[in-house]
């Protein structure tokens, strides 16, 4: 009785050998498809890390130009391309979070205010250039910059002739005139001017009686 359940329990050999067989034809249909799932993940990682190393070059590029437009569309990117629930990812869009709000702040942009912007700013790209591998200190992307003196008088005299035509054009400011002299008049204009004004002047006041000549040419016969 043993034997006979023995049997029963025993595979036949060409059944076995079927499964092995849709095993790889399954395996050779699948690998194909496995394979190019996976470069394409590959390649949406790469993408993902060259737009973020984008980011970061652009904003270390123009840290040192606050008002470019590049600096300010890196800067806008920063949500999009570090977008996640991870630890690494949340401190970034945190300290993004603080150096935006910062720019909110109502009141004169003082030299206290400009530090603490350029810490907060220090601070995110502190975190980024380490998200994406860098071994930079706060002190290195605080120092080593070359910024053209010249670049930040530029930017802070186009910043003052920006303000000021602004306060123009909205009646906040007048532009003071200094009348030094007026052109000399010929020396006779003057004097016939002034002749004419005391003429004037002694009709108005009686002082001269108007005198009105008639003109009889009409009442002669012809």
């Amino acid at each position: 009785m043993i034997d006979d359940a023995r049997q029963k329990c025993v595979r036949p050999w060409g059944s076995e050998r079927m499964d092995w067989s849709i095993a790889i034809v399954f395996a050779t249909l699948a690998g194909p498809v496995l394979a190019v799932q996976a470069q394409k993940l590959l390649e949406r990682e790469r993408a993902i890390k060259e737009r973020r190393l984008n980011i970061f070059r652009t904003l270390m590029a123009t840290r040192a130009a606050m008002l470019s437009p590049g600096y300010v569309e890196a800067l806008n990117a920063v949500p999009v391309e570090f977008y996640g629930s991870g630890k690494k990812l949340k401190a970034i869009n945190d300290a993004w979070k603080l150096y935006l709000d910062h720019h909110t702040i109502e009141g004169p942009a003082t030299d206290a205010w400009a530090q603490k912007r350029l810490d907060l700013f220090q601070d995110l790209l502190h975190l980024v250039s380490q998200f994406l591998g860098y071994s930079f200190s706060k002190a290195q992307l605080a120092r080593d910059i070359y910024s053209p003196r010249a670049h930040g008088d530029l930017e802070n005299e186009q910043t003052i002739i920006r303000k000021g035509l602004v306060s123009l054009f909205k009646g906040e400011m007048v532009v003071p005139l200094a009348v030094k002299e007026f052109p000399a008049a010929e020396a006779g204009s003057a004097e016939l001017q002034a002749a004419l004004q005391q003429v004037l002047t002694d009709l108005l006041q009686g002082k001269k009686p108007l005198a009105i000549a008639r003109d009889n040419t009409e009442d002669k016969p012809r």
